[in-house]
């Protein structure tokens, strides 16, 4: 046990990968909304891309935050924690837009979304185990 954490080094990787799909996502949402909107061929799309700009730029600071949360992993439990909630409802709602209709784009285009944040909801509580409990 190195920093307060077991494997502080696997955190550091995780914080580090997470950041990178999180400003590749954001970085889309923020600088070429209509592009991923094409990808989508979703005929329900928002006319005006400033509709989920905002979201590019919170997804942005998110993996910011992931960045420098890598460097101290044994105090970041806030922060897994919110990682495991926010990557974990995204996938819920993306999962609940598939199903119910809403969405009607190129399925690969939002399954694909729902394995990634699946899978950093998982990892994140998973390391989240990993810290010793808060009393």
């Amino acid at each position: 046990m190195r920093n307060g954490v077991p494997g502080a080094g696997t955190f550091r990787d995780i914080f580090r990968i997470t950041a990178v799909i999180d400003v590749i996502y954001g970085l889309g949402f923020l600088l070429v909304p209509a592009i991923l909107f094409g990808m989508s061929q979703d005929p329900g799309v928002p006319a005006n891309p400033g509709w989920v700009r905002w979201a590019g730029g919170l997804l942005v600071g998110i993996a910011v935050g992931e960045w420098l949360a890598a460097k101290d992993p044994a105090k970041q439990r806030p922060m897994v924690t919110f990682l495991v909630l926010g990557h974990g409802l995204t996938a819920l709602a993306l999962i609940y837009s598939a199903l119910s209709g809403e969405y009607q784009g190129v399925a690969w285009f939002i399954w694909s979304s729902v394995i990634v944040t699946g899978v950093i909801a998982v990892i994140m509580f998973w390391l989240l185990g990993k810290y010793r409990p808060v009393l």
